[in-house]
């Protein structure tokens, strides 16, 4: 009896210990984020950028926002929010984006600052249950085998898009660039594909691959809109070889 209740009381200790994430505290929480986030079916971008399903996005990447340098340079080192990133970041912004990218003049363009730890747990488990359970990231094609059924430029990209697929057998880092703010990254797992939208005027792309997000020296291909370019084998010094080598 004696251990059956020192048992129970160490489990109350633990409980009190690690307090529970409070989605419905984090609704009002979030109304301080209101002011310039929205979440949800059909949000907009605002002062900042929408947060419905950014768990698992790569920072810097929600379409039609104007990112600011420090969250590009972020998003440019491979940046993925997940819930303990984004408790950091909005610890104190400014201070996480110079961490993370070692930049000691990096800028965050959001200047609001949560330091209390229950609120930050509540409020992001609130955002988190806005996001798709598994969610890679927003600009990439669902899982599919290495080396099968990979997709090709006719059926799977818009006509204003620049995409490139991982067509090797390791994970890499990968940019598109259709120029303007259209600047996307990721480490891409093989079969995945990352695309970026381009303007109007815009009739070729760029996109690039990379060892490793720090890395300064991989391959890049200039490629027409509306065409996947796959990366079927990685060798640095810009040897890559490319769907586009067949042809």
């Amino acid at each position: 009896m004696k251990k059956l209740t020192s048992l129970v009381l160490f489990s109350l200790s633990i409980a009190q210990i690690a307090p529970a994430q409070d989605i419905e505290a984090g609704k009002i929480i979030f109304k301080n984020c209101a002011a310039c986030h929205r979440i949800g079916d059909g949000a907009k971008n605002a002062a900042g950028p929408v947060l419905t399903n950014v768990i698992g996005r790569a920072a810097g990447t929600f379409e039609g926002y104007k990112y600011g340098k420090g969250m590009k340079e972020a998003s440019a080192k491979g940046l993925i929010w997940d819930v303990e990133k984004i408790e950091a970041y909005i610890t104190d912004p400014k201070k996480y984006l110079r961490a993370f990218t070692g930049n000691k003049r990096a800028k965050a363009k959001m200047r609001f600052k949560l330091k209390d730890p229950q609120k930050r747990r509540d409020v992001v488990a609130y955002v988190a249950s806005f996001s798709k359970p598994m969610e890679k990231h927003a600009a990439t094609q669902p899982d599919t085998p290495a080396n099968s059924a990979m997709v090709t430029a006719a059926s799977a990209v818009e006509p204003n898009q620049v995409c490139v697929q991982n067509a090797d057998k390791e994970a890499y880092f990968f940019a598109v660039d259709a120029g303007g703010d259209s600047r996307l990254t990721g480490t891409l797992a093989p079969g995945k594909t990352l695309c970026t939208t381009a303007g109007d005027i815009a009739k070729t792309g760029k996109v690039s691959v990379f060892e490793k997000a720090e890395d300064l020296e991989g391959c890049t291909r200039i490629i027409a809109v509306g065409h996947v370019e796959q990366m079927r084998k990685y060798a640095d010094f810009d040897r890559c070889r490319w769907s586009s080598n067949d042809s």
